[in-house]
């Protein structure tokens, strides 16, 4: 098999990283939305290298699976309508890369990876940072955050311009797995861009100040709302998602209850 161009990206390394600990005589992960295969090739490489097959411990769908490259599963048909093609509460780990910026309906899609996940699961959706600070520069100019750019407006193609049709922020991206009856989001990085490493030094006093003045404001108008949202205001105005080139979201299906 050729397996040129099957280096890892960052945000890759990172679900990689994420799934370490993971005994997998007893587990089974699906990556939603797959692409060429990227990730299931380098988790596949290692199951084999233990004596493992992949066939029975990964799974893969996609929307066009006549990209899918990796010869060692199948990779399945994504419904034209968003529905995922597993039964309910098939996996223990549910991950999709770089995939929710691309569908319309993002509550949806959060409800469809919840309901694929067995209680107990790790589910983990990365997508563009678009709050990082050179994305929030170019939005400032062009109104329209890094990796996102002007559409075509006489029809819908999803290979155009990689299908960035729906971009999220940090805050709404864990929102969304809320609404799916999911817990426990936490924020992870990817990628440190250096270049944002800069420009967030020079902007941090101003933007420092602008996040006091909002949070006392919302501390006299709605407190308890603040207190709930404390954890993810803290995340996403803080260092790693300022300058980190992707947002990772690891979050759990609750055990014992439905998504």
């Amino acid at each position: 098999m050729n397996t040129k161009g099957w280096s890892a990206s960052a945000t890759s390394r990172c679900v990689l990283r994420l799934v370490a600990g993971v005994d997998w005589h007893d587990t089974h992960l699906v990556d939603v939305g797959a692409g060429r295969g990227h990730l299931v090739h380098a988790l596949g490489e290692y199951l084999k290298a233990r004596g493992l097959n992949p066939a029975e411990h990964l799974s893969a769908c996609d929307l066009i699976p006549d990209s899918f490259a990796y010869e060692e599963i199948a990779c399945g048909q994504i419904y034209p309508d968003g529905r995922l093609p597993f039964p309910d509460e098939s996996f223990e780990i549910v991950v999709s890369i770089e995939v929710i910026e691309h569908v319309e309906n993002q509550f949806f899609f959060w409800r469809e990876l919840a309901r694929i996940a067995k209680p107990g699961a790790m589910v983990i959706v990365t997508t563009p940072n678009v709050l990082n600070i050179n994305s929030r520069l170019r939005s400032l100019f062009t109104g329209f955050p890094l990796l996102f750019e002007p559409l075509p407006l006489d029809g819908h193609d999803p290979r155009r311009l990689s299908g960035h049709i729906h971009p999220v922020t940090p805050y709404y991206l864990a929102y969304g797995a809320l609404r799916a009856g999911l817990k426990a989001p936490s924020f992870l990085a990817d990628r440190v861009k250096a270049s944002a490493v800069a420009l967030g030094l020079l902007a941090w006093p101003f933007l420092w100040l602008g996040r006091v003045r909002h949070r006392l404001r919302w501390q006299r108008k709605q407190p308890a709302i603040l207190d709930q949202n404390r954890t993810l205001l803290a995340a996403q105005n803080g260092w790693a998602l300022l300058t980190s080139r992707t947002a990772v979201l690891a979050t759990r299906k609750p055990t014992g209850e439905r998504g």
